[in-house]
C-alpha cells in the first residue's frame, strides 16, 4: 500500500517558518493553540512544488548539518537569492556546475536549503 500524500516536516522556530511563508508564498494553515506544528500549503491547486510544508518545534538548535534539505529550481536564481538574503538567510556556498549554479543558504533556523539554476 502506498502513502497517499508524502510530507515534508523542517525543525524549525516561528522565524524559520515566517521565512519559509514568504520565501514560498505558502499561506499557514491554522493550527490549535499550543501546536508545535506550523503548516503552510499552497492556496492553489499547482503541480509543481510541495503542496505543504511542516515545521515541528523543537527545544534544542540545529547541532549538524541536515541530511535532508529543499532544493529550490529557478530559471534567473539572482532575483530569489536577494530575497531570501533580505528575508533573513544568509549564504554558504556557491558551486558551479555547467548551465546549473547550485547555491547552498540556510534559513534563520540554520536549515540549508538550495537555489539552483543560472544567474
Amino acid at each position: 500500500m502506498n502513502p497517499r500524500q508524502v510530507g515534508i516536516t523542517v525543525d524549525f522556530d516561528d522565524a524559520a517558518a515566517k521565512f519559509w511563508e514568504q520565501v514560498l508564498g505558502h499561506a499557514r494553515r491554522p493550527s490549535a493553540p499550543g501546536s508545535p506544528y506550523v503548516t503552510i500549503e499552497r492556496g492553489d491547486d499547482s503541480p509543481d512544488g510541495p503542496p505543504f510544508v511542516t515545521f515541528q518545534t523543537v527545544p534544542e538548535p540545529k547541532a549538524a548539518k541536515a541530511r535532508l534539505h529543499l532544493d529550490l529550481f529557478v530559471d534567473q536564481a539572482q532575483q530569489l537569492v536577494d530575497e531570501v538574503l533580505a528575508a533573513g538567510a544568509s549564504l554558504v556556498s556557491r558551486v558551479e556546475a555547467g548551465e546549473w549554479t547550485t547555491r547552498v543558504l540556510q534559513d534563520p533556523a540554520g536549515n540549508e536549503f538550495c537555489v539552483i539554476g543560472p544567474d
